[in-house]
């Protein structure tokens, strides 16, 4: 990470335990992490050296868990992420076929893969939830400009996370094991945000938002089949059935031993 962006990125505040301790200085440097974005190299640099950094990790998703009441910083803290988060493939315009390049698309998605990771957390979600519904709760004639922006850049940063591909390689879950999505979907349930996002989809006076809406709820079922989504659980109940099973049949042998063991001493009286 080069020196300008290290004493920015410092600038935020640090981790301590599990507690956020923000600088001064936070909002400036959130705002400057933006502008550096915003004039990055065609190998997009920055982001890599933020995401080599975790600085998502880190600092974004503590400041806007522990710090949602300072509403600049929560904005600037979403606005951010919505841009550290968006598609590889919308980054570099294409995929790369050059080696180097394809290299540093590569690098940029495995970021993102991390980014994901972080955001498979109910805390997290519990917050966006929460911002949206106050949000969804001011009549149109109540809502500013900043509050449309920051109800579209939630919908954003979650159509982005939801977007970013799994790592096989690195998951390398057994059957029945949650993946990262998986964990994502759990984390979006837990929150509520799956109802207010139904709340988008149905609601006539909230229209503008059902694109949005309509990619997340394509992405929140990305890679599954109608049949799997048919047969979800029933790997699992066949499973139970059999252990059930089992267990019977481990008690009527039991229980033949002991009409045996009854019967034998009978005989021995």
């Amino acid at each position: 990470m080069n020196c300008e962006l290290l004493a920015t990125c410092s600038a935020l505040g640090y981790l301590e335990g599990d507690k956020y301790h923000k600088e001064p200085d936070c909002l400036e440097s959130v705002k400057d992490l933006i502008r550096y974005l915003r004039h990055e190299d065609e190998t997009r640099d920055v982001r890599q050296q933020l995401g080599a950094g975790q600085i998502l990790q880190n600092d974004l998703l503590p400041i806007i868990t522990q710090h949602g009441q300072d509403k600049p910083l929560f904005d600037a803290c979403i606005r951010l992420m919505v841009n550290l988060t968006q598609p590889a493939l919308l980054c570099f315009g294409k995929i790369p076929s050059d080696a180097t390049f394809r290299h540093h698309f590569l690098q940029v998605v495995t970021y993102l893969q991390g980014y994901k990771e972080a955001f498979a957390n109910e805390k997290v979600f519990t917050v966006l939830s929460e911002t949206l519904y106050n949000l969804l709760q001011l009549d149109w004639e109540q809502r500013q400009e900043e509050d449309n922006l920051l109800i579209e850049r939630i919908l954003l940063l979650i159509r982005n996370v939801l977007h970013v591909p799994a790592d096989p390689t690195e998951e390398k879950n057994v059957d029945d094991d949650a993946s990262v999505h998986d964990k994502l979907l759990w984390a979006i349930h837990m929150s509520g945000m799956d109802d207010l996002l139904k709340f988008l989809a149905s609601a006539q006076s909230e229209q503008q938002w059902s694109m949005h809406v309509l990619e997340i709820i394509s992405l929140m079922f990305r890679d599954q089949t109608p049949e799997l989504l048919v047969s979800a659980g029933q790997s699992r109940s066949t499973q139970e059935k059999q252990k059930d099973t089992q267990e019977l049949e481990v008690l009527r042998q039991k229980e033949l031993a002991e009409k045996r063991s009854r019967t034998l001493q009978r005989g021995t009286r």
